[in-house]
């Protein structure tokens, strides 16, 4: 157990905030709290355990009633792919495979306060819930919200099992964590019954995915997809094909369950190489818990738990992906070839992408034919079906671009601005030389669509209107900028192959 020693990371500590003062929190024995800016933080609580602590990958249950809290950490994880965007944030933190923590970030005083749990993502094999990035002490003070974020496990300790059978034990993490927050959340002055589950990225897979599963019926009302892609799981002959790479990368003596985990983060690296370009490395695949029709969004939508949905996508997702591919590289083949693969009609794409970019290069067309593929016309589609099963779902897109050359309003570039707390993104490439005015107007923007989904299912223009419901018969998407948001037309008459 921790003192307040173990707070290090804490708000009010990092670069940027102002002084905090230690205290207790507001009614879960042991924790300690620091409070800043009205808002008391609780790091590094432990959610779960796992069932037997000898085995790697044993299923995560109840913590023992001294595992209360530890300094923050994260699971094992190389250096992310996206750090030329983000920054190191995540170098920061230490590194175990017993990381079940989250944090929490609650207003002084709250009751019956709206909870807002948050998924990060990381392509499955990075990332983490306790970084500073996601410090959710803004979001609580401006929202009146209780803010959870939470890590699981990642790459081949959350998602392989035998050469066979997956085991996607990460979903089982966030389950445990849910319940957890069912059970403890009151006492940060949270209601247990009006939780909103986020995800962004591979946390959107995530969410999306439990919204879906029985098993977590109950544990959330509403959830928030922040680039959510279109990804659907691994077929049994694309996951029995990573474990061999993995296996190989290993070894033919070496045992997953015991080998270390410097190893198995350099053989997961072996897999990733061996699908680059292709998609990614490791990642979750179908089986009993996981959906093979995962992302048949009408298979989907008649499974959903929930009773409202928000949708957001960045303008130039695919961006962050393609800014190492030479603009010189991307052909009109290269193009033609992606379009034809991924699109219905190549040569209505292709004509559709001349007018949207007139004098664009290729390597520009090919960023926004994946990100329409891949991310924005996938949350049309699964808003379109959720309307059909009566799950309202308004659909948003952040606009804001970088001034970090080729990078726009890439993937993850909406973090920054949503969090709110600029400090804490200090050293993120992208974020560098964007105006402090772009930076709050953009922010609060988002702020309001998501704390007013968080308060009461209704996202909320910066004024406080009701932001409309994605109409199929009439689809618009509500874009933030760093001007005045608005109602843009979604693309029309673009078939993506599914």
């Amino acid at each position: 157990m921790s003192g307040t020693a173990s707070l290090a990371a804490s708000p009010g500590t990092g670069p940027g905030a102002g002084p905090a003062a230690t205290g207790r929190n507001q009614g879960l024995p042991g924790v300690a709290t620091q409070v800043s800016g009205g808002v008391v933080g609780a790091l590094g609580l432990h959610y779960g355990a796992r069932l037997d602590p000898a085995a790697r990958f044993s299923p995560v249950g109840e913590p023992s009633p001294g595992l209360v809290q530890s300094a923050p950490a994260a699971f094992p994880q190389s250096p992310g792919a996206l750090d030329w965007l983000q920054g190191p944030a995540l170098a920061e933190l230490p590194q175990h495979e017993d990381a079940f923590q989250l944090n929490v970030w609650a207003p002084e005083g709250a009751q019956g306060a709206p909870v807002l749990v948050y998924i990060p993502g990381g392509a499955f094999i990075s990332g983490a819930g306790t970084v500073r990035w996601y410090d959710g002490e803004r979001l609580a003070r401006d929202g009146g919200a209780v803010v959870v974020t939470v890590n699981y496990r990642l790459g081949a300790l959350g998602l392989m099992g035998d050469e066979r059978t997956p085991s996607n034990l990460a979903v089982g993490d966030l389950l445990q964590a849910l319940r957890w927050v069912r059970a403890n959340i009151g006492a940060f002055g949270g209601d247990p019954d009006q939780v909103t589950l986020a995800g962004q990225s591979a946390g959107a897979f995530y969410a999306y995915l439990l919204s879906q599963l029985p098993q977590a019926e109950g544990l959330f009302r509403r959830t928030a997809l922040l680039s959510l892609a279109w990804q659907p799981p691994l077929a049994p002959a694309e996951y029995a094909e990573r474990y061999r790479l993995l296996a190989e990368a290993l070894g033919p003596d070496a045992d997953l369950a015991q080998v270390q985990a410097a190893e198995l983060l350099r053989a997961q690296r072996e897999v990733g190489k061996a699908y680059a370009g292709r998609g990614l490395g490791l990642m979750p695949a179908a089986d009993e818990v996981v959906p093979a029709d995962l992302f048949d969004f009408a298979a989907a939508a008649g499974r959903l738990h929930v009773d409202r949905l928000l949708l957001n996508t960045t303008q130039d997702e695919s961006a962050a992906f393609l800014k190492a591919v030479p603009v010189e590289a991307v052909t009109d083949q290269v193009l033609a070839g992606f379009i034809g693969a991924h699109f219905e009609d190549m040569p209505a794409t292709l004509a559709w992408l001349d007018a949207k970019l007139p004098g664009a290069t290729r390597h520009a067309k090919l960023v926004e034919a994946m990100t329409l593929h891949q991310l924005r016309l996938a949350a049309d589609e699964l808003a379109g079906q959720a309307a059909t099963v009566g799950v309202p779902a308004v659909v948003a897109r952040f606009g804001v671009a970088s001034p970090l050359e080729g990078a726009g309003s890439a993937h993850c570039f909406e973090l920054p601005f949503l969090f709110g707390i600029r400090g804490n993104w200090a050293d993120a490439p992208a974020l560098q030389g964007v105006c402090e005015d772009t930076f709050e107007r953009a922010g609060a923007g988002l702020r309001s669509l998501l704390l007013g989904f968080v308060a009461d299912g209704t996202p909320r223009t910066h004024d406080g209107a009701a932001v409309a419901a994605f109409d199929p018969a009439d689809p618009r998407v509500y874009l933030v900028d760093g001007g005045a948001a608005r109602y843009v037309q979604a693309e029309r008459g673009l078939r993506p192959r599914r």
